[in-house]
């Protein structure tokens, strides 16, 4: 006896866009490792292989935020509905620059599609405008029919401001030096690389401390802490990098951070901000305020030791 099916998920969604032509609008959609550049909460799209403009190209794209129903609109019945690291791997099946389409499928993700085939289309529009078109088939989502109680994240995001530093000078100490962490971080005392290639997506790095994570409220005792730590993307263009905890013993479930360094006043002039956001499961024994706390107390300290340490160096 054949086991019933369900029938697949259809849908069709468009736009018009009056001032803009055809021609001008396809290589956004012909970009198709770039889709970060376009599409909301992506935080990073790039090509894991294939070769550009051909089928077979496939690319890896990674979202730190509530995904989006098919529909376009906030999925609240998805079971997933607070802040988390979502990615996927889609590859491109077809291309055609004449008539301006293209078809690709989700081959392996973790939003929670069993498949995905999606259609974009470029069509001309009466008055020399255009219109986009998005089309989609998909197996029925499991879950995303029922709500389910889920334990809201902790989210949150600390700063600070460099005044007599420029950005560019502050973003090697994350991003060349993200195997020495401790060079930067108070309290760590070995911080080395485990596997993968320095500067690229994959890698892992291994931290130990001796020191209490939260101070204020852990005991005293001298106990070996450790941390794994995995680089999920990264950006020296936007100068941005995002990494979870894969393994620890600080009693994190799950912990993903992003780091922004921002110029202030300009590209290539002095004075940059840092930004540290976070999302993590509750830990147990601890509040949000006492992670926040951590976290802010850190970037401090790092700011002022990455500053001082460029000052002295003459190359301001």
């Amino acid at each position: 006896m054949e086991e019933e099916r369900q029938p697949k998920w259809e849908g069709k969604t468009s736009v018009e866009i009056a001032s803009v032509k055809p021609e001008q609008a396809w290589p956004c959609i012909e970009d198709f490792c770039n889709i970060h550049k376009w599409f909301p909460s992506i935080d990073a799209c790039y090509k894991l292989e294939g070769e550009p403009g051909k089928p077979g190209l496939i690319r890896y794209c990674v979202s730190t935020i509530v995904p989006l129903s098919l529909d376009g609109t906030d999925d609240q019945k998805s079971t997933t509905t607070t802040t988390t690291t979502k990615w996927a791997k889609e590859k491109l099946l077809m291309i055609d620059p004449i008539q301006r389409c293209l078809s690709y499928e989700v081959i392996d993700n973790n939003f929670g599609f069993n498949s995905y085939v999606a259609t974009s289309k470029v069509l001309p529009i009466n008055g020399g405008g255009c219109k986009i078109e998005w089309s989609y088939v998909a197996d029925p989502i499991e879950g995303w029919s029922q709500e389910e109680e889920t334990q809201p994240k902790w989210e949150g995001k600390s700063m600070v401001e460099l005044a007599s530093v420029k950005a560019e000078q502050v973003w090697p100490c994350f991003d060349e030096d993200f195997c020495n962490l401790h060079k930067w971080f108070p309290g760590l005392d070995t911080c080395c690389q485990l596997q993968g290639q320095l500067g690229q997506p994959g890698l892992i790095r291994y931290s130990t401390t001796t020191e209490p994570l939260f101070p204020a409220v852990d005991d005293h005792e001298k106990t070996i802490n450790w941390g794994k730590e995995k680089l999920l993307m990264i950006d020296p263009v936007q100068r941005c990098l995002s990494y979870e905890m894969l393994d620890n013993t600080f009693g994190f479930k799950s912990y993903v951070a992003i780091i922004k360094v921002l110029p202030i006043n300009g590209d290539g002039k002095i004075g940059c901000k840092i930004e540290w956001s976070f999302v993590a499961d509750p830990i147990d024994g601890k509040t949000l305020e006492d992670l926040a706390s951590v976290i802010d107390y850190c970037l401090q300290f790092m700011a002022k030791k990455m500053e001082h340490a460029i000052l002295q160096s003459g190359s301001v």
